[in-house]
C-alpha cells in the first residue's frame, strides 16, 4: 500500500489544566476524565497562546502583561484530540510527534506510550495494535516549575545564581542550563521570561505496509562531470522478507531525465540498513543565490514486494560541497564571503510561527542581499519550512545547537545531561542534514569550549557520526571570530569597530526603537514618553539608547560647534528623563526614535564596511545582530516584530550588495577648512570581473551643491577587495557635508554609497560605564 500521512495538526485539539494534586512525575490516564474544563487548542502551538485565545490570559505583548502569565508554569496541562483511523488490514501505523515542549507523557486510547524529555528530538511510536475506529490521543505537559534543576553541581548552581543576577539577561531562572530547551524562553535581553510549553511542531500518523521507511540520507562521494551518490536507507520490517528498493532522482527546480537504481535485499525482522549507489551525469549544483542557481533534486525511495508498494519516502536535496578554510567559507570550491545576520526565533511562542512567517522574513533577508543566516544558539532548531525555504532561496545557514551564554559558569557534566545532549544533537543533525542550505554546525553561543569540553565533545561526536561532510565549530565566538560589543554594551563609539582585526564578525549591533506608531501598539500611553517601565520590560537599555542617540539629537549648528571638542563633554549625555529636566524640555518621542534609528544605521555602516574591507586580509564574513525579533521590542533588530524595516535595514541592504564601493576616511568631527582624506575601495563578492569601470565621488554641502568631484578609472577583479585610489579635499564653508560615490560601467550604475560627515560620535565610555559593562558579564572579547 502507498504511504499515507494523516495530518493531526490544527484546531481540533483541546487544552485542559491537570486536576489539582496531580503528580508532575507520574501521569495517569484517569486524570483526563478529571480535567475540570476543556478549552479549544491549536497544534502546533503553545499553551499560553491557547489561553490568550480563550480569554484566560491578556495579550502578552502589551506592557508588562506577560507577567500575568507566569502562573501557567505552576500547573501541568493536557492536550488531547480525537481522530478516526482504523488499523489497516495489512500494514502499520506510526505516530510521530516532532516537537513536545518540554517534558511530556504520551497516551493513545489509554495506553501510556512513554515519557519524553527534549524539545527537538521526535517521538515515533508504532501504534498499529492500539488503534480503534475512533481514537483519543493525549499529551500531558509537565509545568515548567518542575523542569530539571539539579544536574549541575552545588558549586556551579551557586555560580549560576550569581551570574543570573549580574547579567543583563533576565536571569529569573538560574537553572536554565539544566535543560536543553530554547534558552531564550527563560528571559533574554530582547524577550520576556516565558518558559514555553506545548506541542510546537508537527503531529501526524504514517500509514505504510509491513515495512516502514524510517530515514533516508544522501552522501556525496564525488562531484564533477559525474556525481556519485550513496543513499543510506533505514527501515523497519515487521517480518523477514525479500523486497526491492527503488531509488529515483530527478530535477526538482528544473527538468531532467530521471536517474534510477533498484536493489533486491532480504530484510530481517526489525531494524535494517541498506545503501544504494547512484551515478548522475553532468549534475546541476546548488549555489547560494549570489553565486549561481540554488538548484535542487527530488529523491524518492520506494520499497516493493512484487507488485505491492510497502512504503515510500521523498527528500529534496541539493548537490554541493562545503568547507571552512580558516574563516573562509568555500562552496563548490569557490570562496563565498558571508554577508548576513543573526536569526532569532520568529515568535516568543515558537509553536505559532508558520511557513508564511518564515517566508516573509527570509524574503526580506534575501532582498537585503544577505546570503547567510546564523541560527543563534539561544533559539531553536527551526521547523522544516524554514530550511526548505532557505534551500529554495539560496540562503546559507550556520546552525547552532541550543546552548547559549555561560560566562562565569558552565553547562552540566552529569551522565544524564550528556545523554540528553547526545539525544537532542543527533536528532537535530539527522533532521537537517539533507538540506543544502546548512553549511556549518556550531556548538552554541558564547561559552568556553575548554570549560565545557564534555558537552562540546558530545556535540562534535554527533556531527562526526551523523553528518561528517560538514564543518563543526565548537562555539561562537572562536579564535578569529568576533562578537564585538565594545560598541553598545561597553559604550564605545563606532570607531571601535575599526580596531577589530577579526577575520569574521558574527555579532555586533545597536538597539533602536521601532517607529512611534509601532511603540504605541505595545507600550501603554502613560509610559510612552518619557519612557516608563514597559520600555525596559521590552528590552530597552535606556542609558545606552540615550548615549548613542545623543550625537544625532543636535542641530547642524550645534554639531559644528561641538565637533572640534568631541561631544563627550556635553552634559546632554545624561538622559534627560534622569536629570530632572521638565518633560517639555525633552526631545519629542519622534525625534528620539529618529535619532536612535540614525545612530543604529550609522554604526552598522562603519562596522559592515570595515569588516568587508577585511576580506583583503582573508576576512570571511560579517553578520549583523540581529535580523528579526520574537515579540514587539526595543531591540537590535533590523525589522520590528511586524516586519517593518528600520532605516538600518535599508542601510544594510545597500552595504550587503555583492558589489560595493567603500570610502575609508577618518571618523572625527569636521569643520570648514579641514582636510578630508579617504581611501577608495571596491569590493566584489561575485566571481566575475568587470573591466572599464569608473568611480565617481562627490562632496556635497548642506544644500546639496557639489563642492568637490573626483573620477577614477578601474578594472574590478573577480572575488576581490581592493584599494583603488585616494581622495584629498579641503572642506569648504558649510554646516554639514555628505560624501556620495558610485561605480559605473558604460554609463550604468553598478553600486552606490553615501556618508554623512555632519555627525561625529566621539563619546568615550566613563569609568562607571566601563565598570557596569564588566559587571554585566557582557564585556566579551
Amino acid at each position: 500500500m502507498p504511504r499515507q500521512i494523516l495530518n493531526l495538526n490544527g484546531s481540533d485539539w483541546q487544552l485542559g489544566q491537570a486536576p489539582a494534586g496531580a503528580d508532575p512525575d507520574q501521569a495517569s490516564w484517569d486524570d483526563v476524565d478529571r480535567v475540570p474544563e476543556w478549552l479549544p487548542a491549536t497544534v502546533p502551538g503553545n499553551i499560553r497562546a491557547d489561553l490568550v485565545r480563550a480569554g484566560r490570559l491578556p495579550e502578552l505583548s502589551f506592557g508588562t502583561q506577560a507577567e500575568a502569565a507566569q502562573w501557567v508554569d505552576d500547573h501541568c496541562w493536557w492536550l488531547a484530540r480525537e481522530f478516526a483511523l482504523a488499523t489497516p488490514s495489512a500494514g502499520r501505523v506510526h505516530l510521530v510527534l516532532r516537537g513536545v515542549d518540554y517534558v511530556g507523557d504520551l497516551f493513545l486510547n489509554g495506553h501510556h506510550l512513554g515519557r519524553h524529555e527534549g524539545m527537538f528530538s521526535p517521538q515515533v511510536h508504532d501504534v498499529t495494535n492500539l488503534l480503534r475506529t475512533e481514537n483519543q490521543l493525549a499529551v500531558r505537559i509537565v509545568g515548567s516549575t518542575w523542569l530539571p534543576a539539579d544536574r549541575s553541581t552545588p558549586w556551579v548552581q551557586v555560580l549560576n545564581r550569581i551570574e543570573s543576577r549580574m547579567a543583563s539577561i533576565a536571569g529569573r531562572f538560574p537553572h536554565r542550563r539544566d535543560t536543553l530547551k530554547c534558552q531564550m524562553g527563560f528571559g533574554w535581553d530582547f524577550g520576556p521570561p516565558l518558559r514555553t510549553m506545548g506541542i510546537w511542531d508537527d503531529v501526524y500518523a504514517v500509514i505504510s505496509g509491513n515495512v516502514f521507511l524510517q530515514d533516508v540520507v544522501v552522501r556525496q562521494q564525488a562531484l564533477g562531470h559525474e556525481a556519485r551518490l550513496v543513499v543510506d536507507i533505514e527501515l523497519d520490517a515487521k517480518s523477514a522478507r525479500p523486497v526491492q528498493i527503488r531509488c529515483r532522482l530527478v530535477g526538482e527546480t528544473f527538468e531532467s531525465a530521471p536517474v534510477l537504481n533498484e536493489q533486491s535485499v532480504d530484510l530481517a525482522p526489525g531494524a535494517n540498513r541498506h545503501t544504494v549507489d547512484l551515478s548522475l551525469p553532468r549534475p546541476r549544483l546548488w549555489w547560494p543565490w549570489d553565486h549561481g542557481r540554488p538548484d535542487l533534486y527530488r529523491l524518492s525511495v520506494e520499497v516493493w514486494d512484487g507488485d505491492e508498494r510497502l512504503d515510500s519516502l521523498a527528500q529534496t536535496i541539493g548537490l554541493r560541497q562545503v568547507e571552512l578554510d580558516g574563516w573562509t567559507l568555500r562552496v563548490n570550491g569557490h570562496r563565498v564571503y558571508a554577508r548576513g545576520a543573526n536569526w532569532v526565533p520568529a515568535d516568543i511562542l515558537p509553536g505559532r510561527a508558520a511557513e508564511a512567517d518564515y517566508f516573509a522574513l527570509l524574503s526580506l533577508a534575501r532582498q537585503a542581499n544577505m546570503n547567510l543566516l546564523r541560527v543563534w544558539g539561544g533559539g531553536l532548531r527551526e521547523k522544516q519550512a524554514f530550511y526548505n525555504l532557505c534551500d529554495r532561496l539560496g540562503i546559507l545557514v550556520w546552525q547552532e545547537f541550543p546552548l547559549a551564554c555561560a560566562f562565569l559558569t558552565r553547562f552540566p557534566r552529569s551522565p544524564d545531561y550528556l545523554t540528553l545532549v547526545d539525544q537532542e544533537a543527533r536528532a537535530i543533525v539527522r533532521d537537517l542534514r539533507n538540506h543544502a542550505s546548512i553549511v556549518l554546525w556550531c556548538g552554541g553561543n558564547e561559552f568556553s569550549p575548554e570549560r565545557n569540553a564534555p558537552v562540546v565533545e558530545t556535540l562534535h561526536r554527533a556531527v562526526r557520526e551523523e553528518d561528517p561532510a560538514r564543518p563543526f565549530l565548537p562555539a561562537s565566538p572562536a579564535e578569529g571570530d568576533s562578537h564585538n560589543w565594545k560598541v553598545w554594551h561597553n559604550f564605545h563609539p563606532p570607531l571601535a569597530y575599526r580596531r577589530d582585526d577579526a577575520l569574521f564578525a558574527s555579532e555586533f549591533g545597536l538597539q533602536a526603537p521601532p517607529d512611534a506608531c509601532a511603540l504605541q501598539r505595545f507600550i501603554p500611553a502613560d509610559e510612552l514618553w518619557p519612557p516608563g517601565p514597559s520600555w525596559t520590560y521590552h528590552g530597552a537599555e535606556l542609558e545606552k539608547l540615550w548615549r548613542y542617540a545623543h550625537p544625532f539629537l543636535h542641530t547642524s549648528k550645534d554639531r559644528s560647534a561641538a565637533s572640534s571638542k568631541g561631544i563627550a563633554s556635553s552634559p546632554k549625555v545624561t538622559p534627560a528623563w534622569r536629570s530632572g529636566r521638565a518633560k517639555a524640555e525633552l526631545p519629542s518621542l519622534e525625534t528620539f526614535v529618529h535619532a536612535s534609528q540614525r545612530a543604529q544605521a550609522h554604526a552598522l555602516q562603519v562596522a559592515v564596511e570595515h569588516y568587508r574591507r577585511r576580506k583583503a586580509e582573508e576576512g570571511g564574513g560579517v553578520l549583523v545582530w540581529q535580523l528579526n525579533e520574537p515579540w514587539p521590542a526595543i531591540s537590535w533588530a533590523l525589522l520590528d516584530h511586524c516586519r517593518q524595516p528600520k532605516p538600518a535595514y535599508d542601510m544594510v541592504k545597500r552595504l550587503f550588495a555583492p558589489l560595493l564601493i567603500s570610502l575609508d576616511y577618518p571618523l572625527r568631527g569636521y569643520q570648514a577648512g579641514d582636510p578630508l582624506e579617504a581611501d577608495v575601495w571596491v569590493l566584489n563578492d561575485r566571481h566575475q570581473s568587470l573591466s572599464g569601470c569608473q568611480v565617481e565621488a562627490v562632496l556635497l554641502d548642506e544644500a546639496g551643491k557639489v563642492a568637490e568631484r573626483t573620477s577614477l578609472r578601474v578594472d574590478v577583479a573577480a572575488d576581490s577587495a581592493e584599494r583603488i585610489g585616494y581622495l584629498h579635499w579641503t572642506l569648504p564653508p558649510s554646516t554639514g557635508w555628505r560624501l556620495a560615490c558610485r561605480l559605473l560601467q558604460n554609463g550604468r550604475i553598478l553600486a552606490e554609497n553615501e556618508y554623512d560627515l555632519a555627525v561625529h560620535d566621539g563619546i568615550r565610555p566613563t569609568v562607571g560605564q566601563r565598570l557596569r559593562a564588566w559587571l554585566s558579564g557582557l564585556a566579551i572579547p
